[in-house]
């Protein structure tokens, strides 16, 4: 975990003067959590924190409206500053969670945008992620000055509280075998089943919407107020298994998550460390199972090297095999 500078600005007198700081975060659900947590954190104190909603976007005046403390995902952060409905020239604290996410191509020109929207000189920047690889890394380094890097337990590792475990399907079509086979053997929920995209988490679902388990899914076609929904009956107790893509597998907090279960091989090992941290959680234990194919076999280097540098054990052939450039492939079989 990378933490620049510090983050204990909350505790500062509340100011009237504009957003005074300002939160990113990859996700919708991420950032609605981060909202609650730094509410709970300025309780007593006046401050004005306010997540970053489409209504608000719509409607707000922020040169009108007191807010010390912005919580946004980029997109929606870049909408309100390229319509100049929010002025970020005063901000003081910009924080990136989820530093590394928000580094890839698909978010980078939207946090560029809120970068130099934010120009404050005397800005200070911090970046939080569990992973960081050196070419993210580098990028990072472009936008900080005498930057401070601090780091808590190994870099780019999974935690040893978590047991990990590598399970063999052959092919596909043994994926949905081995799931009814482990819930039907040792259903301990919560269980997160992770999968690689919404496809795949539709597909999924109904299969086994019908079982006698109580399953839920979210994914990014899915309503808000849905996603929303699936979170909180999942934290709740009301889902035991919440089926998912990696749009909760960056820094969502569910507490006494017993499993997850990586359904989908992940695409990388950054990846692979994000899903099962939803396990293992504030000294807890907790267990995390990877399915893997004929057409995985290739990938598991990386995935057994993270397995290693945690404590777990590992077959010596894992570890002797070829290391491969990683590239994001997708399962072909589509459920019947």
């Amino acid at each position: 975990m990378f933490y620049f500078n510090n983050y204990f600005w909350y505790y500062q007198r509340a100011s009237k003067d504009g957003v005074r700081a300002v939160i990113l975060c990859p996700t919708r659900e991420l950032a609605s959590q981060t909202y609650r947590e730094c509410k709970k954190l300025a309780k007593g104190k006046k401050f004005y924190i306010k997540l970053m909603t489409k209504q608000l976007v719509n409607t707000a005046e922020f040169s009108k409206v007191p807010c010390d403390i912005l919580i946004s995902t980029p997109l929606r952060l870049k909408f309100a500053v390229t319509k100049r409905k929010l002025d970020l020239s005063r901000v003081e604290y910009l924080v990136l969670d989820e530093s590394d996410k928000l580094f890839e191509l698909g978010l980078l020109k939207q946090v560029d945008a809120v970068v130099k929207a934010c120009s404050n000189p005397s800005i200070i920047r911090s970046l939080f992620s569990a992973t960081l690889p050196d070419t993210v890394e580098e990028l990072a380094r472009t936008i900080m000055h005498d930057a401070v890097r601090v780091i808590i337990g190994r870099k780019n590792s999974a935690s040893e509280s978590i047991k990990q475990k590598l399970v063999f399907v052959g092919s596909e079509e043994g994926k949905l075998i081995a799931l009814r086979q482990t819930f039907q053997e040792s259903l301990n929920p919560p269980v997160l089943v992770f999968v690689q995209n919404k496809e795949r988490a539709k597909d999924l679902y109904n299969e086994l919407k019908f079982s006698d388990i109580r399953v839920d899914v979210i994914h990014s076609d899915l309503p808000q107020l849905q996603r929303e929904n699936a979170i909180d009956n999942f934290r709740a107790g009301k889902t035991w298994v919440l089926i998912a893509t990696d749009v909760i597998a960056r820094g969502m907090d569910f507490k006494g998550v017993n499993c997850v279960i990586n359904y989908d091989f992940p695409d990388s090992s950054s990846a692979y460390i994000h899903r099962i941290g939803r396990s293992g959680r504030a000294g807890r234990s907790g267990e995390a199972v990877t399915f893997y194919t004929e057409a995985d076999v290739r990938y598991l280097k990386n995935i057994a090297n993270v397995m290693k540098a945690s404590g777990c054990e590992v077959p010596e052939w894992m570890l002797s095999l070829p290391k491969l450039k990683w590239r994001k492939h997708r399962p072909k079989r589509v459920f019947k």
